[in-house]
């Protein structure tokens, strides 16, 4: 599913969370099955979200393989209350050149750009004075949920 079937409030909290940072975290799976993780710029653009990886790296690699992934906005603080992000996809190779995107302007051959279709999409917020989270997923079987409930 493309960005826009996100419910209103994952879909806006994300695009505030991924652009805040310009950064995300991706994770991919390795030939052997074990996990990668790594630094990717995630754009929005319009319906879609995009990410761009240089074609020999092995984040390219292991998409070209196996498209599943995963999108986690970054976490600067464990302590500053902030939302997180985290998306369940897979990856089908594309085109695009959101502005400010690192690929911007490159050609072809220098860039794998992908929009990630989301199979699941959760939005945690933590209330740090109540010792609460509240938890937001969605996917297209359960359709949008929401629980809160206290933590650690």
């Amino acid at each position: 599913m493309s960005w826009s079937h996100l419910p209103p409030t994952i879909a806006g909290q994300g695009r505030d969370l991924l652009e805040r940072h310009g950064l995300a975290l991706l994770g991919t799976l390795r030939a052997d099955g074990r996990p990668r993780l790594g630094p990717v710029e995630a754009h929005v653009e319009g319906a879609r979200l995009l990410i761009g990886a240089m074609p020999r790296s092995l984040k390219a690699r292991d998409l070209e393989r196996d498209p599943r992934c995963t999108l986690q906005s970054v976490v600067a603080d464990p302590h500053s209350g902030e939302p997180e992000l985290k998306l369940y996809c897979h990856a089908v190779p594309s085109v695009g050149d959101p502005p400010g995107a690192w690929w911007a302007g490159r050609a072809a051959a220098d860039v794998r750009v992908y929009e990630l279709e989301i199979d699941e999409a959760a939005l945690v917020e933590w209330d740090l004075g109540l010792g609460e989270m509240t938890v937001s997923s969605w996917s297209p079987g359960r359709g949008p949920r929401t629980a809160t409930r206290p933590y650690p």
